[in-house]
């Protein structure tokens, strides 16, 4: 697996209005970082913030190493000016709030495209996260998932769905609606993010990581952080831990030994060992090590 290419285990929202955010945005390992021009921002100053893009992309590119995206206004009137400073910027991608159909990824795509042509980018190298955020969006995930080759992740947007049905941002009323999300993701071959529950818990860590594990479960493979003291739990959770890859190391050499010799599905401590589990055990691997040498090089970019 290409190191650039590893889907984030956890994308770290830096607000653009100031400048003092910026100074450890890229120490807090961060497998990503979102400038955010939204609701970050107040509305008053959303065009001071916009100003600050071409500035704060490159200074955080260079001092984190990782992939820097810009979380964009959906809105009439904010959102060309966003997309194309953006865009100028030389922003590895872009989080856009409240996609609703397919067709708005479509009028998106080709916005993107020809701010790419005009600021000499390659085509198709600014990727998307769409952010689903309403009942509406859950419904045409799927649609939305197969809109676009732009597209990277599909992103749950807990406490606006939440807002939109009058429910609390608790993983009972959520988990529904997410692994929706991760299952029209994953069909569509797209990073499935997002938590079943608030994003917003930061001090109880045990709690915070208690929805991390559910969204694991049904599905999700990462997650926007608001918080830096959220970026190591993000990453362990969704990305593993080395014991986690020592087990795997270990049960995949036990399989490969066992299918050499002829035989297919193998007792392993105590349970039944096959193929599919061996798959599954090989892609947690692959994407493991990926993110330890992505995240070994960014630590010694930002050295």
């Amino acid at each position: 697996m290409n190191e650039t290419m590893v889907e984030p285990c956890s994308m770290l929202f830096v607000p653009a209005d100031t400048d003092r955010f910026l100074a450890k945005a890229g120490q807090r390992g961060a497998d990503a970082l979102i400038l955010d021009l939204e609701d970050a921002v107040a509305r008053p100053a959303k065009d001071a913030a916009r100003a600050n893009i071409p500035g704060f992309v490159p200074r955080l590119q260079a001092s984190a190493g990782v992939p820097v995206y810009v979380r964009v206004n959906n809105e009439p009137g904010l959102l060309d000016a966003d997309l194309e400073a953006a865009v100028a910027a030389g922003a590895n991608g872009l989080l856009v709030p409240k996609v609703d159909t397919a067709a708005q990824v479509l009028r998106l795509d080709h916005a993107i495209g020809a701010l790419e042509a005009r600021h000499g980018r390659e085509p198709g190298v600014v990727r998307v996260v769409a952010l689903l955020e309403s009942p509406l969006a859950i419904c045409n995930a799927l649609a939305i998932a197969q809109s676009s080759p732009r597209l990277s992740a599909l992103l749950f947007g807990t406490e606006d769905f939440g807002a939109a049905m009058g429910i609390p941002s608790q993983p009972e009323s959520m988990a529904v609606p997410a692994q929706m999300l991760a299952l029209a993701a994953a069909a569509a071959g797209l990073q499935p993010m997002g938590l079943p529950g608030t994003v917003a818990e930061f001090t109880d860590t045990e709690a915070y990581r208690s929805v991390l594990m559910r969204a694991r479960n049904i599905g999700m493979r990462g997650c926007i952080c608001i918080h830096p003291a959220q970026v190591p739990i993000a990453n362990e959770v969704f990305g593993g831990t080395a014991q986690e890859a020592e087990r795997a190391r270990k049960l995949l050499e036990f399989f490969d030994a066992s299918v050499a010799a002829g035989r297919g599905a193998v007792a392993y401590e105590g349970k039944m060992i096959d193929e599919p589990i061996a798959v599954r055990a090989r892609r947690f691997l692959e994407r493991y090590d990926a993110l330890q040498a992505r995240r070994s090089k960014a630590r010694k970019d930002a050295a």
